[in-house]
């Protein structure tokens, strides 16, 4: 009995000294990164429609309640200006397919740990520019796109809210005032993470953002029209070939003498008659 006794002193002793398990970081930025992978973006000409597609992956060790994400188109950029795309955007596209505005949201109960959930949505524009800009031949133009996440996780038993966003649900000063090292040095975890000062953002992590291309595709009747000056100007070198070396192609020969003659005839009554000198 004395033995048993010891032994139970003993691992109670031993589960009361040892330190306890560390919790789910659920703002741990190797973490957050991982939480949404962007798989394609399309590059569209003005007037096509394209999917955006993308992973979410549940980078936790257990399962996350509540799920809302959120994407949003939020910005127009070209080599020249950068344009925000909020209420004061008076152009009707681009427009997300599933919603018909500039915004697409999605929701699930429960995600398990170590799972990833395909997403996708199908971008829609405008062949005209007065329904919505874009870039020309030239000019590459982009329209950029934002992440906002919320979810449910459980920290020491109780169920937390947690919010992800990314950089362009922030405005320039705040983003500047969140990275400068008034508010990052000295700023530890979970306070501040990869130099980034989440309290000043008011979020617990920082997702990437993304974007989708539009301009004007590149015309093909140039290319046509250089393929057949290439092939006339071929053509024309052999001719003259033919000429320099009489005898080689007699058949070609024969054909080239009588188009010149008749290239010559046709073109004699447009030229200026010359005076006689008197």
């Amino acid at each position: 009995m004395r033995a048993l006794a010891l032994a139970l002193s003993l691992l109670l002793l031993a589960a009361f000294l040892a330190p306890l398990s560390a919790g789910e970081d659920f703002g741990a930025v190797g973490k957050v990164n991982k939480l949404i992978d962007i798989q394609d973006t399309p590059q569209l000409a003005p007037g096509e429609s394209g999917r955006v597609r993308f992973l979410f992956n549940s980078t936790y060790s257990e399962t996350i309640l509540n799920v809302r994400l959120n994407a949003s188109i939020y910005r127009y950029a070209t080599i020249d200006e950068s344009i925000a795309v909020d209420t004061s955007w008076t152009y009707p596209y681009p427009r997300i397919a599933q919603t018909g505005s500039r915004e697409w949201v999605w929701t699930n109960a429960s995600i398990l740990p170590g799972t990833s959930t395909p997403l996708e949505f199908t971008i829609l524009t405008a062949p005209d520019s007065h329904e919505m800009p874009h870039g020309t031949i030239f000019s590459q133009s982009s329209y950029f796109l934002r992440f906002w996440l919320e979810f449910n996780g459980t920290v020491n038993g109780n169920s937390t809210r947690f919010r992800m966003a990314s950089p362009g649900f922030f405005t320039t000063e705040a983003w500047k005032r969140a990275t400068s090292a008034n508010y990052t040095n000295p700023c530890k975890p979970p306070g501040c993470r990869g130099n980034v000062n989440l309290t000043v953002l008011g979020v617990d992590g920082i997702l990437p953002d993304s974007a989708f291309g539009v301009k004007e595709p590149i015309p093909r009747w140039p290319f046509y029209l250089l393929v057949a000056l290439v092939v006339f100007f071929l053509l024309l070198a052999f001719l003259f070939w033919v000429e320099e070396n009489p005898g080689t192609f007699p058949r070609v020969e024969t054909w080239w003498a009588r188009t010149r003659g008749r290239l010559a005839r046709t073109i004699a009554p447009l030229r200026p008659h010359r005076r006689s000198k008197t």
